[in-house]
């Protein structure tokens, strides 16, 4: 039974009858009729005096609680990427370029002799298939993962290729490594895991002597501001001030830092490790209708993002509560949800001639042990 919280609401905020109705604009004889259950108000209505209280329309209909406790993200769990292969594998298509890894490998990390590598959280080795054949030839993969799904996908990849590789199925803070390696490198783990510094420190701890410690990230204020849709205004594809309450959020409720990006080379120097650097990876996906490669490139930034299929409204309403428990509040929860529909639906009704610029500003922080 729907148990209609608006009383509740007006006496907590300190507001007569009178003075709630000229806030949402009806009498107070309404707001009277609306609080003893005589009628209710229109279903267009809830969005707007859930907005005025600060509170989702489920709070407001008595269906969750005005107080919410905070709900965590769950990106930095094994359960969150269990099913997160395909959105992996359609990332991967756009974030680099093979001759700056190449550049890196041979010209940045000096990498000459033969080297094992340990990937942390490998996923399916996306990884590895990119560096593997730009190392020197004897050079051995292993990739470690808590996800079992993704460690079984990385051993299809690899089956038939001619990469020597081992994958070990283990959540990374328990992981306890019967060696210590020379290169030991993570990409895009840091930034969904609470408390990434103490994981940087771990990993640290795999590196041996003398060896060198990676990590590829995203700065999420450099990645929210990498995308320009042609016909589009690039100041609404960017704007982002609701997303920036939900960083701080998850920041503070979960240390999970959207910005670890920036502070992973000072991370590293307190771990311990020396001659600390940092470089930019220079992928910029520019897409046109006449690109050789334009439908496959199009359709996995689509389907990275996201962006298939406009939302329902109940789908929109249960993102906005997950918004909302986050840190926006309602206007900036509804903003971002039509700012994503508005991407959809262009893109949808586009599709033959899109032409984009996207980039996820990867920074590429290392240091030697």
């Amino acid at each position: 039974m729907i148990e209609f919280k608006l009383a509740e609401l007006r006496k907590k905020h300190n507001l007569t009858q009178q003075e709630l109705g000229e806030v949402l604009n009806v009498s107070y004889q309404t707001i009277s009729k609306w609080e003893n259950g005589a009628t209710s108000p229109d279903l267009s209505m809830l969005p707007h005096i859930s907005a005025f209280f600060g509170v989702t329309v489920d709070a407001l209909l008595g269906l969750a609680p005005l107080e919410e406790t905070y709900k965590p993200s769950n990106s930095g769990t094994a359960e969150y990427w269990e099913h997160r292969l395909e959105y992996l594998l359609h990332t991967r298509k756009t974030m680099w370029n093979r001759d700056y890894m190449q550049f890196l490998i041979r010209d940045v990390w000096n990498i000459h002799e033969p080297i094992t590598v340990l990937d942390c959280g490998c996923g399916y080795g996306a990884l590895g298939l990119l560096m593997m054949p730009l190392l020197p030839k004897g050079s051995k993969y292993v990739g470690i993962d808590f996800s079992r799904n993704m460690i079984e996908a990385a051993k299809k990849y690899y089956r038939y290729s001619d990469i020597t590789a081992e994958f070990i199925f283990s959540d990374i803070q328990s992981y306890r490594p019967k060696e210590t390696y020379p290169l030991v490198i993570c990409q895009a783990v840091l930034r969904h895991v609470n408390n990434g510094e103490n994981l940087l420190r771990k990993m640290a701890g795999f590196v041996k002597e003398g060896g060198l410690l990676v990590s590829l990230e995203c700065n999420r204020e450099f990645e929210a501001d990498g995308l320009y849709i042609s016909g589009m205004n690039y100041l609404d594809l960017c704007r982002h001030q609701g997303l920036k309450k939900l960083w701080q959020k998850e920041l503070e409720q979960q240390n999970r830092d959207y910005s670890i990006a920036m502070k992973i080379p000072h991370y590293m120097k307190a771990a311990g490790l020396k001659n600390i650097s940092c470089r930019m990876n220079d992928r910029v996906t520019v897409l046109e209708p006449e690109a050789s490669d334009y439908g496959d490139l199009l359709e996995s930034i689509i389907k990275a993002d996201h962006w298939n299929d406009e939302k329902t409204d109940q789908e929109i309403e249960t993102a906005i509560s997950y918004f909302m428990n986050h840190g926006m509040d309602r206007k900036e929860a509804e903003d971002y949800c039509r700012q994503m529909n508005g991407i959809v639906k262009y893109l949808k009704n586009n599709r033959e001639t899109i032409s984009l610029t996207h980039t996820y500003g990867i920074m590429i922080s290392y240091g030697w042990k």
